[in-house]
């Protein structure tokens, strides 16, 4: 008797155990965990986190990135297990993304019926837009000389020396270069007049920044007057009360960010998450709140965005592929100009 109460126990004692990590595993499913920027969590999706949880049953849980590069270098150094189930990024970065077929995953066409809702362009096999936006110049019209900037060449004068912020070549990946480029009569494929530019311009520059947030906290503090931003820091500093505006002068580049679905062991999840995000109600509430431009073609764009993207003709896209390939060594000759 004792002893088969005794293997009725132990049996008891694993059957329990078995539940208890199949709970566990069940449970771990319940959550998606998405690397995205600080101020895209906190405005975005923060406050659209309890109702998915509660529609669906899954937890978004944040991973913070201040930039793609960065957020890319993590998975691929953590590969074996990355912690993320869907990562933001902009479209280069994406691109070159894609290629790591071991860490990044096809979307399921099948699992997020809302791609059929994009605007043309917005996906690929691996990349889904959630936003677009114009990269121009955001500033403080009660600090910059005559309340106004109307051009690229304004923010480069002499009475904005150390009162502009310019976003190192990873943000916005080679943006900075090919603007300057483009106004020194280069191009993508000879970006030598843009480094120079910007090499000449060091002294002119307060910093060359590797994450939004901090140039925006500079803008909203007044340690400096103007910079090279997206609609999106405009809402944030408008909702401060901290006057500003933005312009987006010839030639503005036109960017896409989004997301990438990681393997991470829960496709399904992250599928889940990315077919809400594209949704109208959703892309709306981006919009609202963040002023970035949306995918889903069935949403209008905020008011405060239309009224700052360029005018027709100013905008500009570039070759992505191109960007991919010599974004490094871009980056170095950019380093070696601003040293010396």
């Amino acid at each position: 008797m004792k002893s088969n109460l005794k293997f009725f126990l132990r049996g008891l004692a694993i059957a329990t155990a078995a539940l208890v990590a199949c709970s566990g595993a069940g449970a771990q499913q319940k959550q998606v965990k998405v690397m995205t920027f600080g101020s895209t969590w906190e405005r975005v999706l923060k406050p659209l986190a309890p109702a998915f949880k509660q529609e669906t049953g899954i937890e978004i849980v944040p991973v913070i990135e201040n930039s793609s590069a960065e957020g890319l270098s993590k998975l691929q150094a953590s590969r074996s297990s990355p912690g993320v189930d869907v990562w933001f990024t902009g479209e280069a970065i994406a691109m070159r993304a894609a290629t790591d077929t071991g860490l990044f995953l096809p979307l399921p066409v099948d699992k997020i019926p809302n791609l059929g809702k994009l605007i043309p362009g917005a996906h690929s096999d691996m990349f889904v837009a959630f936003w677009y936006f114009p990269t121009g110049i955001v500033y403080r019209p009660d600090l910059v000389p005559g309340g106004k900037v109307t051009s690229w060449n304004d923010i480069f004068q002499p009475a904005f020396k150390k009162a502009i912020a310019l976003p190192a070549p990873t943000v916005y990946p080679g943006r900075t270069i090919l603007i300057a480029s483009l106004l020194n009569g280069g191009s993508i494929d000879n970006v030598k007049p843009g480094i120079e530019f910007l090499g000449k311009m060091r002294d002119q520059v307060a910093m060359f920044h590797s994450s939004d947030t901090n140039a925006r906290r500079a803008l909203a503090r007044g340690e400096i007057m103007a910079m090279i931003g997206s609609p999106s820091a405009v809402k944030e500093l408008a909702d401060q009360k901290i006057p500003v505006a933005m312009v987006s002068p010839k030639p503005t580049p036109l960017i896409f960010e989004g997301m990438m679905m990681v393997n991470n062991g829960n496709a399904e999840a992250a599928a889940t998450f990315i077919n809400r995000a594209l949704a109208a109600d959703w892309q709306k509430h981006m919009t609202d709140v963040y002023n970035l431009g949306p995918v889903n073609k069935d949403v209008k764009p905020a008011d405060a965005l239309v009224n700052v993207l360029p005018k027709p003709g100013d905008a500009v896209t570039f070759d992505e592929a191109k960007i991919n390939q010599h974004l490094g060594e871009w980056t170095e000759e950019f380093n070696k100009a601003i040293a010396n």
